[in-house]
């Protein structure tokens, strides 16, 4: 397992690869409806490498760039609560609406907390982003437990706690997702920012003084340089 790795890989997890495809290689995607707002340009895989953080962009943490797959084809994940669908989409090889291109890299606190986890950048077609965000923004209010099963092979509870949003970009939206099956029964914060048709989502172990996101300093400065990779 790839230390920092996110949070499907903890080693209570099923053997569950990811929840998410590399490229756009990936076949079987759907969309949800279409959005409020436009979104911009959807980011190649190499720019979406360009954007991935460095160690000046996240002070305090290390950062390591992964090339490994992180999805399978099997990694199918459905629920049949449909106001949860839009989370547990994060987690499926062919949500409802595709993901184009994706970059991706692990993330560990250098403080005494030691915190682990990920950010990873995937880009989206037209306005599928920002309705997508849209879809979120509803499902962590409305949806509280699902359950959620794999063609893998498995069927599993979860739990989601809203988080209040962060104000990067002015669209973010951040959840605690924990799978009730989880020994100390932490789960992990997920942060998703959205920069036009690119979202930028960062997994966090849950503490235990409780959820903390990633700091809006960094999310903000990731934000500004998807942009700036955009323009180029």
């Amino acid at each position: 397992m790839v230390s920092g790795a996110p949070w499907w890989r903890s080693p209570w997890w099923p053997q569950w690869q990811s929840l998410w495809p590399v490229t756009g290689r990936q076949t079987g995607i759907r969309g949800w409806r279409r959005g409020p707002r436009r979104s911009g340009k959807s980011l190649t895989e190499s720019q979406l490498s360009n954007a991935l953080p460095v160690g000046s962009d996240l002070p305090s943490f290390t950062v390591e760039p992964q090339s490994a797959l992180l999805l399978e084809a099997q990694d199918i994940v459905t629920t049949g609560q449909l106001a949860c669908r839009p989370i547990a989409d994060m987690m499926s090889v062919r949500p409802r609406r595709p993901r184009q291109a994706m970059a991706w890299a692990t993330i560990r606190s250098d403080d005494a907390s030691a915190t682990s986890g990920s950010v990873i950048l995937t880009s989206h077609r037209g306005e599928e982003a920002s309705a997508w965000m849209a879809e979120l923004k509803v499902a962590v209010t409305g949806c509280t437990n699902f359950v959620a099963t794999s063609e893998r092979g498995w069927t599993h509870r979860f739990t989601v706690r809203k988080i209040p949003p962060m104000d990067a970009g002015g669209d973010a939206v951040s959840d605690l997702i924990t799978n009730v099956l989880s020994p100390d029964g932490k789960g992990n914060v997920m942060t998703i920012v959205r920069t036009g048709a690119t979202f930028a989502t960062y997994l966090l172990d849950e503490q235990d003084d409780g959820p903390i996101p990633i700091p809006d300093s960094i999310a903000t400065r990731q934000h500004k340089k998807i942009q700036a990779v955009g323009t180029r």
